[in-house]
């Protein structure tokens, strides 16, 4: 699935980066962000698929990353 939305830092379970989509729904990547997208509030658009994981983290839904990109606003 391809979404736009924002990265955010949360400092919950020992803190971790997330990506909250505009029309709210969450994601927890199980791959680490590149450092140039570890930035709270990053505009950006990503092509995620679900993956199932056992974690303690209910944040979100967790997530490969297959591109992400940053998003221009104009």
């Amino acid at each position: 699935m391809k979404i736009e939305g924002f990265i955010v830092h949360k400092d919950i379970e020992g803190g971790f980066w997330g990506i909250q989509a505009n029309d709210g729904r969450r994601f927890v990547p199980v791959n680490p962000l590149a450092e140039e997208f570890r930035k709270d509030g990053l505009p950006v658009i990503v092509e995620l698929s679900p993956v199932q994981v056992l974690s303690a983290l209910q944040w979100g839904e967790h997530v490969q990353i297959q591109s992400i990109d940053k998003l221009q606003r104009v």
